[in-house]
């Protein structure tokens, strides 16, 4: 059995001498975690290169709209809690930003350069926001991602891109 089965089942334990009280891990941890769970197989997030055919556009694009279906879902029940709420709030966003951009018709949507392009954009804003929010939730609730979702992270920041970046400019 492991220890968070364990301290769920026991709250504390008192002697003469004294007790020790423990609180029982938030119910918006493993919300969070089935949130994780859920996104580490959607490959519209986890994708390092998408052709831009119409065949993954569709593809894409009902990706998106289960995605935002299930965040709704989630959103609902009742452990969500308000931190989490603001961050899964901000991950539909993205995808309803994704879907007014690139449209819900995708029949033949990325035909041309142009359409590529947008479509390319729309899917880069998608993924940071995810991996933004999805780097909140990792560390406030002190959660691993896998593999995949790991590269949607936004990037390391490092001394030495700081010091290639220089002194912010104070030109008016």
């Amino acid at each position: 059995m492991k220890v968070l089965e364990i301290m769920r089942r026991i709250k504390g334990f008192s002697t003469p001498l004294g007790g020790v009280d423990w609180e029982l891990p938030l119910p918006q941890r493993a919300v969070a975690e089935k949130v994780l769970v859920y996104l580490e197989d959607r490959r519209v997030l986890r994708m390092s290169r998408l052709e831009h055919s119409v065949d993954e556009a569709g593809h894409c694009v009902a990706s998106v709209l289960r995605i935002r279906e299930t965040l709704t879902q989630i959103l609902m029940e009742p452990d969500t809690g308000d931190e989490l709420a603001e961050n899964l709030k901000a991950m539909r966003a993205a995808c309803r930003r994704f879907l007014d951009t690139v449209g819900t018709d995708h029949g033949g949507y990325v035909h041309g350069r142009r359409e590529g392009v947008v479509f390319g954009a729309a899917l880069g804003e998608l993924r940071a926001v995810f991996g933004i929010q999805l780097a909140v939730i990792a560390a406030r609730y002190k959660l691993d991602l896998s593999g995949d979702l790991v590269s949607i992270l936004p990037a390391e920041d490092t001394d030495e891109e700081c010091r290639f970046a220089g002194p912010a400019s104070t030109a008016r």
